[in-house]
This record gives C-alpha cells, sequence and structure tokens, in this order.
C-alpha cells in the first residue's frame, strides 16, 4: 500500500511540475517558413498574428496576411532596408541608407518621406526604427544619426550632437521613455520623449545592437562576445547577464519580465524563463545569421540571412 501511495504521490508531482511549465519551454517550438526569396533580411514586424512584413537586401519588401505561411515580395529601392515598422495595418516605415519610405497601404505602395544628409558625400546608414504610435517614431544610425518625428513622417528632425558613434537600435516603451545602443557600449536614455537625453553607463566597451524593454524599468541589451545586460530600474545600472555563447547577438525580445528570447550568429537563439538569470540554447533549425525577432501574443518571428524566416508558436 506505501508503494502505491509513493507511486501516485510521484505522479501527481510530476504531473503538478507539467503543468507549472511555460508555454515557452513546453510547446514553443520555431520551424522554417517558406520566404520565396534568397534575399539577406535584416528587419520583420508585425502588427497582429496575421499581418506582417519583412526587409532586406535589394530594397526587398515581403508582406503576409496569413501569419507567414506564404509572401508576398515587391523591390521598393536599390538600397538594402535595414528595418520595417507599422503603426497600423496600413500605416508602415521602412529605413535604408539615409532614407526613410513610408506606405499608408500598408505596403501596396512606398513612397521616399525623408533623405538624409550626413556631413560627407555619402548619407548615413539608418540602422533601426521604432515607432510607438502613428505620429511619434524614431530612427538612428551611423555617425551618431538620431531622426525623429511627431507628425508621422511628415517632418523628420535631425537631433544633433547627441553621439558620434554608431548608433546601432532605438526602442520606446512609451512616447516618453526610450533607448538607444550603439557602439562601444553607448547607452542613450530619454524620459521626455527626446527633449533631453542622457548617456547611461553600460560599463561594456564593444557595440550593443539592439535594446528592448517591457516597461519603464525592466529592459534588456545585446552585444557582440554573447553579451546581454539587463536593468531592473530604468538603466540607471546595467548588469551582465551570464550566457553559454560567445556569438554576437543581434536582437533581443520578451514577452513579460520572465520569459524571452535572444537570437545572432549561425541560427544561435537563446531562451530564458526567469528574466535572464539564466539563458540556455534553445532547438533552433535555421543555419544562418539571424537578425531581427518580433514577438506577437503567443507567436513570434525571426528573420535573417538567405530568406530566413523562422516562426514559433
Amino acid at each position: 500500500m506505501e508503494n502505491r501511495n509513493y507511486i501516485a504521490l510521484t505522479v501527481l508531482c510530476g504531473m503538478l511540475v507539467c503543468f507549472g511549465c511555460s508555454q515557452d519551454t513546453v510547446q514553443f517550438e520555431w520551424r522554417h517558413l517558406e520566404s520565396g526569396t534568397g534575399e539577406h533580411l535584416y528587419g520583420i514586424h508585425f502588427i497582429d498574428t496575421k499581418h506582417g512584413w519583412a526587409v532586406g537586401t535589394g530594397g526587398t519588401v515581403l508582406s503576409t496576411v496569413d501569419g507567414g505561411i506564404s509572401w508576398k515580395a515587391t523591390s521598393i529601392s536599390h538600397a538594402t532596408l535595414t528595418q520595417v515598422n507599422f503603426a497600423t495595418p496600413n500605416n508602415g516605415w521602412t529605413v535604408s541608407i539615409g532614407q526613410v519610405h513610408y506606405t499608408g497601404s500598408g505596403g501596396a505602395s512606398w513612397n521616399l518621406q525623408h533623405q538624409a544628409r550626413g556631413t560627407g558625400k555619402t548619407p548615413p546608414g539608418i540602422l533601426d526604427l521604432h515607432f510607438t504610435n502613428t505620429t511619434h517614431g524614431w530612427a538612428v544610425g551611423g555617425k551618431g544619426t538620431v531622426l525623429k518625428t511627431e507628425n508621422g513622417g511628415s517632418r523628420w528632425e535631425n537631433q544633433r550632437d547627441l553621439s558620434d558613434k554608431h548608433l546601432w537600435g532605438v526602442y520606446f516603451v512609451d512616447p516618453a521613455h526610450g533607448w538607444i545602443v550603439g557602439e562601444e557600449g553607448e547607452v542613450l536614455h530619454t524620459q521626455d520623449g527626446g527633449n533631453r537625453w542622457v548617456q547611461q553607463r553600460s560599463n561594456a566597451e564593444q557595440p550593443l545592437f539592439a535594446v528592448h524593454f517591457v516597461n519603464v524599468t525592466h529592459g534588456w541589451i545585446v552585444g557582440t562576445n554573447g553579451l546581454i545586460l539587463h536593468t531592473t530600474d530604468g538603466g540607471i545600472t546595467w548588469v551582465r547577464q551570464r550566457t553559454p555563447v560567445n556569438q554576437t547577438l543581434r536582437d533581443i525580445a520578451f514577452r513579460d519580465e520572465k520569459r524571452g528570447w535572444a537570437v545572432g550568429e549561425n541560427g544561435l537563439i537563446l531562451h530564458t524563463t526567469d528574466g535572464g538569470s539564466t539563458w540556455n540554447r534553445y532547438p533552433t533549425p535555421a543555419q544562418h545569421n539571424l537578425q531581427d525577432i518580433h514577438l506577437q501574443k503567443n507567436a513570434g518571428w525571426i528573420v535573417g540571412a538567405k530568406g530566413t524566416i523562422l516562426r514559433g508558436h
């Protein structure tokens, strides 16, 4: 009888442990999607679980209305498009070397909205883009480029003299609170929509490629050599998290304060369910470099080199 009770208790405990597991670790699986292109893809954004866009080399813009099962391709320029962001199913932006393109038709047509001017003959590369709503948007890039719009891109203002570094990533958790990251450990922060920027101490000297916050206090940054930085106080202090890799990480995204993903070189996917206290390699079907990740409700998408698109759910 004691043996039976022990076995029953063991089974019950096992069931409780299983029920307590996060959906990410039990059910989440990344699978290849057929993109229909061999172009390198650098940015992806979904406005809901069905409607999404991806961009890359050769001015490539891919769009889907079924969550990525099928993609429609077009080319809007000869330049490499580095990022895409939509505020509504119709209103979206994409960026390249010195240019911001805009669509008001869900990507059916695109128009050049802004041409940035550099200090030399070559305009600066615009490397990242983020909109908090249909009016407030930011773009950052080479040689300290920081562009801001408060009217949906009808006018882009160049915020000069904030940095002389190449700036790789920008993220706003709301119209007021935002962060910019770049080379040599550069981290800039604003609490008033960009009227004033302050430099935060990252305690890193290598390139920082992407930043993501889930609220005004909890955020993460990724960079070269497997670097992940974490803050719980809005960036007043940044702490290195231990990772099992030394490969470059290109992007990071979190569902909440606990569950997050980071992606990088050679198909690398890292996953955490405890806010980054522990990071583990996650099974990946990709071999090429992964560049960008976007999460939407209970689904996620990743893009990378040679037309790589992964979907997880």
